[in-house]
């Protein structure tokens, strides 16, 4: 009797155990499969990780020029600033009936290099220099005062032999943007 009590006892335990063991079966192997999707997701993770890191190193390498003339441009912003060379070389060339294309642009560029920004009497001197050259013995002078008009923030469509040259990787950069 015992041992009947005792096999009845184990099959009840084993009812009620039996779904509850599946229940336990079927989750493990969900969460395994959880765990299998985190962990590829991880690793692809993980890699671009690395990628990006490669490009950000790479691009603050190619930073460290540009900071360098950043400070320049500074350094020589700083030493206009207070406009007396600007003064100087306008009074020299009011002695002058005209003023070269050259000069004209030179006026121009180093009036927007100490303000930091575009005046009229800065635009019209940078305009002039652009009026009074002629392309086939002007262009650089063109290219120099197109480039200082986009800089002033104005619009002027800049010719493509006058856009400056950026380096290289910053070239193939702009050429995948596009």
């Amino acid at each position: 009797m015992k041992r009947l009590v005792l096999e009845v006892f184990l099959l009840i335990a084993l009812a009620a155990v039996g779904p509850y063991a599946w229940y336990l079966h079927t989750k493990v192997g969900a969460d395994t499969a959880k765990v299998q999707t985190m962990t590829e997701r991880g690793e692809e993770a993980t890699k671009k990780l690395e990628e990006v890191s490669q490009a950000l190193e790479a691009a603050q390498k190619e930073l460290e020029p540009l900071r360098l003339q950043a400070q320049q441009m500074q350094a020589v912003r700083a030493g206009l600033a207070n406009r007396v060379t600007i003064k100087d070389l306008e009074a020299a060339y009011a002695k002058e009936k005209t003023l070269t294309p050259e000069r004209h642009l030179g006026v121009g560029v180093l009036r927007l290099l100490s303000t930091g920004q575009a005046d009229e009497a800065t635009l019209q001197s940078i305009k002039k220099a652009l009026d009074a050259a002629d392309w086939g013995s002007r262009k650089q002078v063109i290219c120099a005062a197109q480039n200082a008009l986009a800089f002033a923030g104005q619009k002027v469509q800049v010719l493509d032999e006058c856009r400056p040259e950026l380096p290289k990787p910053l070239a193939t950069q702009a050429a995948e943007k596009k």
